[in-house]
């Protein structure tokens, strides 16, 4: 058998309980922190042919057999804590998992063991940390909302990205002209420290939402905001619903970008900034 480094893939002599070979693996992703009562859902997808069992770490498990598309797996705990959410078996074929209703707890390195993931999605009170450079390298969705607290550098995130929203204590630093150049959405605000943009620097996909709100030390000089709303309008077209938010820690910028701001809100772009 292949063995991993990965500090969250478990020791691998483990009976599993969902299948009847004994010698496999299994991860821990998260830890699930419900009041009693709360039911967690996991909202899954895992091709055909593949299976994985979820312990959800109160004696109850549950038997995912793909193919599944986008499906609701739920479990309700009797009793407030904290439950290590452990999965077994072909985990890493899972390229879907959103987390609703209860707080969780966990670390990009944790969610890299699932490294087939494509989407991943979590809202509410969540503490998810770690360096963004140890995200599943496969992610085009990624949207954490909570009281994370990720770090990193943007140039490290997943080069296929297509939609990225992170809010919270987050620290994520970096030059925004190392973005994935396929993103579409963007929305960075909480504790973020982005400081710079490179030019030139050309945009090929245009990101139909892009907010950026730092704070101190980080943000976006005078010149640096002209130079991003100027390049915004000599690569990009943009129409009704697009919006820009340049607020925060960034610099107000100059009327050396009033041409550019004009073109775009002519072409329907909403535009904020200091």
């Amino acid at each position: 058998m292949t063995f991993t480094t990965n500090p969250y893939i478990t020791n691998p002599w483990v009976t599993n309980p969902w299948v009847t070979n004994p010698w496999i693996t299994y991860c821990s992703p998260i830890d699930a922190k419900p009041t009693a009562g709360q039911t967690l859902t996991l909202n899954l997808s895992l091709p055909a042919g593949k299976s994985v069992g979820i312990d959800w770490g109160d004696g109850n498990t549950t038997e995912i057999v793909g193919p599944a598309s986008s499906i609701d797996y739920a479990n309700t705990y009797a009793d407030a804590g904290t439950y290590p959410i452990r999965m077994s078996g072909d985990f890493q074929y899972l390229t879907r998992l959103e987390i609703e209703d209860v707080e969780v707890d966990g670390t990009a390195e944790r969610l890299g063991a699932l490294s087939g993931l494509t989407f991943f999605s979590c809202g509410g009170s969540n503490t998810l940390s770690g360096d963004i450079a140890n995200l599943p390298t496969g992610l085009t969705y990624f949207g954490c909302y909570g009281s994370n607290t990720l770090s990193g550098d943007v140039a490290n995130l997943p080069t296929g990205l297509t939609y990225f929203n992170c809010g919270g204590n987050n620290t994520i630093s970096g030059d925004i002209a190392n973005l994935p150049t396929g993103l579409t959405y963007f929305n960075c605000y909480g504790s973020n420290t982005i400081s710079d943009y490179t030019t030139p620097h050309t945009w090929t996909t245009k990101p139909a939402t892009f907010i950026l709100v730092p704070v101190a030390p980080g943000g976006l000089s005078e010149s640096e905001i002209d130079n991003l709303l100027i390049d915004f309008d000599a690569d990009l077209t943009w129409s009704s619903g697009n919006v820009i938010t340049l607020t925060g820690a960034n610099a107000a910028r100059s009327t050396a970008s009033d041409a550019a701001v004009s073109n775009m809100v002519a072409e329907g772009c909403s535009i904020t900034t200091n």
